[in-house]
């Protein structure tokens, strides 16, 4: 895309992270909007978005207007804001508590086995014709996922009648947005400009707090935040990603950048700790069920430390298959994690599930955002000291050497998770107030 559109690189990286932007701010309005305008509405709402972003990134594309692309871009981050919560929340809806934790788990499996053959389907078509042409795989499936919504007859049995907080509503994109801006942007802008930044994030989400604690019906009810399950679930769902960033993006990276294996048989060995995820999701959906959220939580988490330490390991060592492993094993452990999204939303009555079913993606898409930032900052400056103090070191040995002290840094984080994840609460209050599904 950098290529067609003439642009630097700077302004490319803009293509992808104006849509997170986009997504991360206004995650929680979406589910708001569903929770007062119908969960479906907005689901069918969001499609029709993702449908129009992409027919305007695709015509943009061929005439080679960048600014007309992040236009389309910012469409289908909209699109996304609505169709997220929407889903996580009709989910609580139309299942009992008894059936939700395997019904995510079928949900993970269709998403997840997607996400593992999508990629490769894209690169054909860019491979093929070129890469604008890959939008037209959204607007087909967009048009399908549309038609096939229209089939489904759902009541929402309660919806909220609080009047909309758009003061609130402001600020939460103000302040989501900062702090992404401030991230991704502090190797270009510099340290001091992003410090500066993110104290603006601060100084917004504080005015947000303050006048939302105020407010009788605020978009973000932190009320909430006084359950156990919830404040812990949202950080638990936020550290969750370090690790899982960390066995995907960047085990990708050194696989080809360290260890010099082909981009071809890389994204073969990355797609399996995807299968394992796929694979054991069915089973975490089960042991919430049967269970509750504890146990699959935690088991999940104590995979993610396994697998952190076998990657601790072998990226110095430069064992493919050690690291391989590793990213397997905590592909699993991930797997198993997921089971704390709907237990978080457990907590929550069914006429507040919109707005925290908003947040708690939110918290991912912030979770995966931080990490990539955090990760990188840190193998670079780990790599430069490495350099500095072994001048005759070649850089895919410091990058051997960076990866595997982020690896230690990055478990000592999630044993802090797993502690907590052993303080969930296996029973949820659950309201009974089920919706009438088909």
């Amino acid at each position: 895309m950098q290529a067609s559109l003439g642009i630097s690189v700077i302004n490319s990286q803009w293509i992808l992270n104006l849509f997170f932007m986009i997504l991360a701010g206004t995650l929680t309005i979406g589910g708001a909007l569903g929770d007062r305008l119908g969960r479906v509405r907005m689901l069918r709402f969001g499609i029709i978005l993702i449908i129009t972003g992409a027919i305007i990134t695709f015509t943009a594309g061929l005439l080679s207007w960048f600014i007309i692309v992040l236009a389309g871009r910012v469409i289908q981050g909209f699109g996304a804001s609505f169709i997220i919560p929407a889903a996580t929340a009709l989910l609580l809806d139309v299942f009992p508590l008894e059936e939700r934790g395997v019904a995510q788990g079928k949900m993970m499996v269709i998403s997840m086995t997607v996400a593992a053959f999508a990629q490769t389907l894209v690169g054909v078509i860019i491979q093929a014709i070129s890469w604008q042409y890959a939008y037209l795989l959204t607007v087909l499936t967009g048009i399908m996922t549309l038609i096939f919504s229209f089939y489904v007859k759902y009541k929402q049995k309660k919806t909220s009648s609080a009047p909309f907080d758009y003061f609130g509503s402001f600020f939460v994109f103000l302040t989501i947005s900062f702090i992404i801006i401030a991230i991704m942007q502090i190797g270009i802008i510099g340290p001091l400009k992003s410090a500066i930044i993110l104290a603006a994030s601060i100084v917004s989400g504080i005015v947000l707090i303050l006048v939302s604690l105020r407010k009788k019906n605020p978009l973000i009810q932190f009320s909430l935040f006084k359950n156990r399950n919830i404040l812990m679930g949202l950080f638990v769902n936020i550290i969750r990603f370090f690790p899982n960033i960390l066995m995907s993006v960047f085990v990708a990276r050194y696989i080809q950048e360290v260890l010099g294996v082909s981009p071809t048989f890389t994204g073969i060995l990355i797609a399996l700790p995807v299968f394992a995820q796929v694979a054991t999701s069915p089973f975490a959906g089960k042991m919430l069920d049967r269970l509750g959220p504890r146990k699959p939580v935690a088991l999940g988490l104590g995979l993610l430390t396994a697998g952190l330490i076998m990657l601790g390991t072998g990226f110095p060592a430069r064992n493919l298959w050690l690291v391989v492993s590793g990213a397997i094993t905590g592909g699993a452990g991930f797997g198993f994690t997921n089971p704390v999204q709907i237990s978080t939303l457990n907590q929550a009555p069914i006429e507040k599930r919109g707005m925290l079913a908003g947040i708690f993606p939110m918290t991912g898409q912030f979770g995966s955002t931080l990490s990539v930032a955090l990760l990188t900052v840190g193998t670079i400056t780990f790599m430069n000291r490495s350099i500095r103090n072994n001048p005759g070191i070649d850089n895919a040995s410091a990058q051997a050497n960076a990866l595997g002290i982020i690896t230690w840094l990055c478990l000592a984080v999630t044993i802090i998770a797993f502690i907590l994840s052993l303080f969930l609460q296996n029973k949820s209050p659950e309201t009974n107030n089920f919706c009438k599904k088909s």
